[in-house]
């Protein structure tokens, strides 16, 4: 009987995993890299007492699994459509196997086999859908994810040689093409969003996608990535202004008038710490101070890949059950927390209580995080109910 239990059990696990039923990354990813965000840092806080992986206790090690790892998954769960199951849980299988290997010194070889196999299937499953675009702001996208993922091969292949400068410096520059990213998909996030807005208020906003400006972005960015290693004034001076830019794209969208949409509001606290964190980086760039170069690298993965991150995962995973983030409260308090995590690591460098501000700062990450896999597993649930035969209701995941 034992025997009959576990053929039909594999039986029935072989059928599932190889069905030709589709389904959506994002309910994957969201849930597994928001799990991965609210222990990660927290971790390496932990590690730089001995209490934690090594490896996240090195410096690069943090950086490369924020910006290789979380950031990777979050690509993956919101730019892939709706993908056979087995594509999906193969994806997942090679990024878990990276992350878990990745802790560890002793398997990280496995974790550079992990990286590349989930990158490869990243890109052979993503890039060729982004070839139909035909504007050449929108085709932009393929080269950048592209240089994305062959900076995450990279950086792993250097790491196996122990090359730290290298290492170092590509991490540092990854994380403009990363702010790249933001820009493009935020603006294409929000831009339609308050639209919406004014237009049921009566209102029309003129300045939507801003077109010239988007231009401009990628120019100045992709002018500053190149410009580093030949002249880093030049390319400080090109952060500051796509900074600018940023800033002036967002008093355009005229947020003051959306008050009434806490979603709106959030999404533009972590386009406004873009702008920010751009221009800061500039001008460390621009004045060569090496020491605050990490500062202003924190400006923009905590200040705003950590807003933007909790946002839209927020807002996919709750449009998904047909549920409106209009009325999502959690959501300030979500952006609260994160907003409080940037200011204090930010200022952690430049105050004498710095092991105390970055743990509080670790911890209202790992708060945020957490909150925000709280509504991500809301909405799985009611997935689930509704799939069943349950009925929608129609009122926000409280």
């Amino acid at each position: 009987h034992i025997n009959s239990y576990r053929v039909a059990v594999n039986r029935i696990s072989f059928q599932w995993f190889l069905a030709e039923t589709k389904t959506y990354p994002h309910q994957w990813f969201f849930t597994v890299a928001c799990a991965y965000a609210a222990l990660m840092v927290p971790m390496a806080m932990l590690a730089r007492y001995d209490y934690g992986p090594v490896t996240l206790a090195v410096p690069s090690g943090h950086a490369f699994e924020m910006l290789f790892g979380f950031i990777l998954a979050l690509i993956a769960g919101y730019l892939l459509g709706p993908m056979f199951r087995w594509r999906v849980v193969l994806l997942i299988f090679f990024w878990l196997l990276a992350r878990i290997a990745g802790l560890f010194t002793e398997t990280s070889e496995l974790a550079l086999i992990g990286n590349a196999v989930f990158v490869f299937l990243l890109e052979q499953n993503l890039l060729p859908k982004l070839w139909v675009a035909k504007k050449w702001r929108n085709s932009m996208l393929v080269p950048l994810l592209g240089l994305i993922c062959a900076m995450a091969i990279a950086i792993a292949v250097v790491d196996q040689f122990d090359l730290y400068v290298l290492q170092r410096y590509l991490l540092r520059e990854s994380v403009q093409l990363f702010a790249l990213l933001m820009l493009f998909m935020g603006g294409r996030m929000l831009a339609p969003a308050v639209a919406g807005e004014f237009y049921r208020q009566g209102k029309v906003l003129e300045a939507r996608v801003q077109p010239n400006i988007e231009a401009a972005l990628i120019v100045t960015i992709a002018g500053a990535f190149l410009c580093t290693p030949i002249a880093l004034s030049v390319s400080g001076i090109l952060l500051i202004l796509s900074g600018l830019l940023a800033g002036i794209r967002l008093f355009r969208w005229q947020l003051w008038h959306c008050m009434a949409r806490p979603d709106l509001i959030c999404l533009g606290v972590g386009y406004g710490w873009l702008a920010f964190g751009l221009i800061l980086l500039g001008w460390v760039k621009l004045n060569g101070d090496e020491y605050y170069f990490v500062t202003a690298i924190h400006a923009l993965t905590v200040g705003a890949l950590g807003t933007l991150a909790a946002n839209v995962m927020i807002r996919v995973s709750l449009l998904h059950v047909k549920q409106y983030p209009s009325h999502m409260r959690q959501i300030v308090t979500i952006t609260t927390f994160m907003t409080i995590a940037a200011i204090l690591r930010i200022t952690a460098d430049i105050s004498i209580y710095r092991e105390l501000w970055l743990t509080i700062a670790a911890a209202a990450w790992g708060i945020s995080f957490s909150m925000t896999l709280l509504v991500i597993l809301k909405c799985l649930s009611k997935k689930r109910s509704t799939a069943s035969g349950g009925k929608q209701n129609p009122q926000i995941i409280d």
